[in-house]
């Protein structure tokens, strides 16, 4: 991958928080991001309005 905030990169977001679950998450978005295939990002960055958190959400492919 390159730059975080390149037209159209995959983001991903894995809230860990206290649950098991939530660790199993973060395994997997740490693999996927290892493998190239995503970046990882913060939600608490674009909930807090930070700038380059916002623009690379905004940028980026959006799945459904």
């Amino acid at each position: 991958m390159t730059e975080c905030c390149e037209e159209g990169t995959k983001l991903i977001y894995s809230c860990t928080g206290s649950a098991d679950v939530g660790e199993i998450a973060d395994r997997m978005a740490r693999r996927l991001r290892d493998e190239g295939y995503t970046i990882m990002t913060c939600l608490a960055g674009v909930s807090a309005k930070l700038s380059g958190f916002v623009q690379s959400a905004l940028g980026a492919k959006y799945y459904n």
